[in-house]
């Protein structure tokens, strides 16, 4: 996915749907890695103190190119074996990474955005400031 209009959207859209789970005070930046061929990877930093900012990087030639430069320690060795479809989600401490290996635009809808988000919590997370995800 190497559409810039799209993937703004779709940063938009999650950054909406998972503002209603997040407390006061918590931003939500991304960094993306826009790919060539299919998909793209969304690295979101959250925390305090943390600008609800976007930095496109420059695209890649494919998904695993630009995985192998993001630190994160879900996959390891020669990432050129794998094969990413849907939307892969890494959570590693601050930070939220969606590996997603498509460009259909059902993909980057907002109704994936929700889905996405969805993926993310646990079916309990309500309004309590205990159940909030950061």
């Amino acid at each position: 996915m190497n559409n810039k209009d799209t993937l703004q959207q779709y940063i938009n859209n999650f950054r909406r749907h998972l503002a209603r789970y997040m407390r006061q005070g918590i931003g939500l930046a991304c960094k993306v890695f826009p790919v060539d061929s299919e998909g793209a990877i969304l690295e979101f930093t959250i925390g305090p103190n943390v600008s609800n900012i976007d930095v496109f990087e420059q695209p890649r030639e494919t998904i695993n190119a630009a995985l192998s430069e993001i630190p994160q320690h879900a996959f390891g060795g020669n990432l050129n074996s794998f094969k990413f479809g849907g939307t892969n989600v890494i959570m590693e401490e601050g930070r939220i990474i969606l590996i997603k290996g498509a460009d259909d635009p059902t993909e980057w809808n907002d109704a994936a955005a929700l889905d996405d988000v969805h993926r993310l919590l646990r079916p309990s997370v309500g309004g309590d400031d205990e159940d909030r995800l950061y």
